[in-house]
């Protein structure tokens, strides 16, 4: 009994632990997809459809101003009041600053450097380099012209040339008046020593000696008057520019009249224009008198006396030096023609080589006389011949004496001339400085009453119309030279908006392009044109810098959003970015493919290989072996692969 129950409760428990076991079995069975998909990635999908793509590149920038004008102030000033603010509207001409009634540092560093000058002028004058005509002159601005002064040295240069070749020709004359004396000195000594008749020997010297003076005379006369021709020649030259004279004496030139004609032909259209002016001004100063308002006339006055003093007499003085310097080069052609043509007359007779030859010649006779009457003994007894040659002996004793006496006057002279010469550039050069040293007295004292007209009653004026963009300066603060007080858009002029975008970006944009103004309806009459496409200077491999030329009612420094780009245009296939994937082998996605099982649908990844179309902010268009609705993997919660299974978020 015992064994059967115990039988029975084994075989009881058997068929419990089976039951069991086939249940736990039959739930795995029938559980096992929803078990094993808690395992797998989760993907969110989107159907691939077909869609509308606007490639669009959108940025952000503030306005700059394109061409900003900046409002300077040319001295130190303190201001007094500010008259606009930034944002404002001023016409040209409109008050922007006051400044306080003072001197400014520029008006007293004029005054210290007018005390300076003034000074130095004085110290000039009294220094006992500087005559009282040259003092007379300066104050009467009776000064001359450079011209003036380089004729005045010239004139100078050609005396002392002709005096230094005058004293070259005296040299040589008492070189030969030595020379002849020592002979006759000689011959003196062996007529004493013989009693050889000599008689007609000396005579053949004494001719051969004559006619050797003669011609040495003749050469020097005609080398003294072509070195004064020439000199002359020279001279002209100097004014008149590039000259030729032909083998007739014909005269021709280039440059030099014709410059000083045109010189004066241009002054006399200056003049002609400052005339023009100066009418005009008058009559603007009638119309002023005639009304009466005394500020119109006060400002007609200033306008003419500016007109007169800086316009029309510098012209007139222009017209009236350029009108002396072609008289001067007119008078200096006439002569160097005149000069040029009896210098050329001369060469052309050779009368120079004859009068050389002449004299080799009658050299070459002298000395065959000199070595015949050497060869010959003097007869001591031959008082006839002594008392000739004693006579020869007195002449050339007077000719050497008279030859020291010219070369000791030609001398002196040129040191008078060299002296006079000195004196004159000395004389020139003060009147030089001194003349500079008073214009820049004049001028000095001319800015110091426009500074002084500044210092009361002051203020800082728009130089054009347009918008305040900035302004540098408050009440109370002091300014600096040159510096920048306020900056004006002027009226009409744009502004510019830069931002970068990536290089693919860029591709799809062109310069000319009009922006879409993000919030349009906040704005009135803006418009945005793109200007420019260039790399970024911080990343010029992968960015673009894209410029946009900005009109319309905005400011600078205001923050705008603008987007650019090609018009809308639609697409079959068409999938969210996020969808796009990348690797080695290209661009592809990932489409979700249902395979059907004994236990429900699997899902898995499947790989297919695109080419992107055209790309907007949230889609893509892609060409791709497609048939459009088939899911597409847009997000997953784990990496995933193709081949791979993945379930779908719910």
């Amino acid at each position: 009994m015992n064994e059967n129950s115990k039988v029975t409760k084994r075989r009881e428990w058997v068929k419990n632990a089976a039951i069991i076991f086939l249940s736990v079995m039959l739930v795995l069975t029938f559980f096992s997809n929803t078990i094993m998909n808690y395992s797998l990635p989760e993907v969110a999908t989107e159907y691939v459809q077909s869609g509308t793509i606007t490639a669009k590149v959108r940025g952000t920038g503030n306005l700059e101003a394109t061409d900003p004008y900046n409002v300077v102030i040319k001295e130190s000033r303190k201001i007094e009041s500010v008259n606009v603010k930034n944002g404002d509207t001023v016409e040209k001409d409109s008050v922007l600053f006051y400044l306080e009634d003072a001197e400014s540092e520029e008006l007293k560093t004029a005054e210290k450097e007018l005390e300076d000058l003034r000074l130095a002028y004085l110290t000039g004058l009294f220094s006992g380099d500087i005559t009282s005509d040259v003092i007379s002159k300066v104050e009467n601005g009776n000064t001359g012209t450079l011209s003036s002064y380089q004729a005045q040295l010239a004139e100078v240069d050609s005396r002392l040339t002709a005096a230094k070749n005058r004293l070259e020709t005296a040299t040589s004359n008492q070189q030969n008046a030595q020379n002849t004396l020592n002979n006759l000195t000689g011959q003196k000594n062996l007529n004493d020593a013989v009693t050889v008749d000599t008689s007609s020997e000396e005579k053949t010297v004494n001719s051969a000696t004559a006619n050797v003076s003669n011609a040495e005379a003749e050469v020097t006369r005609i080398k003294n008057e072509i070195a004064g021709l020439q000199a002359k020649v020279d001279e002209a030259a100097k004014l008149l520019g590039t000259i030729t004279t032909d083998d007739k004496g014909n005269v021709t030139y280039s440059g030099g009249i014709a410059e000083y004609q045109k010189k004066k032909a241009d002054a006399e259209a200056n003049f002609d224009d400052a005339k023009t002016q100066k009418e005009a001004a008058e009559k603007a100063l009638a119309d002023a008198i005639a009304t009466g308002d005394a500020s119109a006339i006060e400002n007609a006055q200033k306008i003419f006396d500016e007109i007169k003093l800086r316009i029309y007499d510098v012209a007139e003085n222009q017209l009236n030096v350029a009108i002396g310097e072609l008289d001067n080069a007119n008078n200096m052609l006439a002569e160097y023609t005149d000069k040029a043509k009896k210098l050329q007359d001369l060469k052309n007779s050779d009368a120079l080589a004859k009068a050389e030859s002449t004299l080799a010649s009658a050299k070459e006779a002298l000395t065959s006389a000199q070595n015949a009457l050497n060869n010959k003994k003097v007869d001591s007894q031959n008082v006839g011949a002594k008392n000739n040659l004693n006579t020869q002996i007195a002449q050339a004793t007077n000719n050497k004496t008279k030859s020291d006496t010219e070369v000791t006057n030609i001398t002196a002279e040129i040191t008078k001339i060299q002296e006079e010469k000195a004196a004159l550039i000395k004389a020139l050069t003060a009147e030089l400085n001194l003349s500079s040293k008073n214009t820049q007295i004049a001028e000095k004292e001319a800015q110091i009453e426009r500074l002084k007209e500044k210092s009361v009653g002051a203020t800082v004026t728009a130089p054009v119309a347009g918008t305040v963009t900035s302004i540098n300066h408050v009440a109370g603060e002091s300014t600096k030279p040159e510096e920048v007080l306020a900056v004006i858009q002027p009226a009409g002029k744009g502004f510019t908006l830069s931002f970068s975008a990536t290089t693919e970006q860029a591709k799809k944009l062109s310069v000319g392009d009009v922006a879409e103004i993000q919030n349009s309806w906040y704005y009135e009459d803006v418009k945005a044109t793109l200007a420019s496409i260039k790399p970024d200077p911080n990343e010029p491999a992968a960015k673009k810098l894209l410029t946009f030329n900005v009109e319309g009612d905005v400011q600078a420094g205001q923050s705008l959003s603008v987007s650019v780009g090609q018009k809308s245009a639609d697409y079959e296939l068409v999938v969210p970015n996020s969808a796009i994937r990348e690797d080695k082998n290209g661009k592809f996605i990932l489409i979700v493919e249902s395979k059907s099982s004994p236990l429900g649908n699997r899902y898995i990844a499947s790989r297919v290989d695109v080419e992107v179309v055209a790309s907007d902010d949230t889609h893509t268009a892609i060409s791709a072996g497609l048939y459009g609705y088939e899911y597409v993997i847009t997000t997953s919660t784990k990496p995933v692969e193709a081949g791979k299974q993945v379930r779908l978020a719910d």
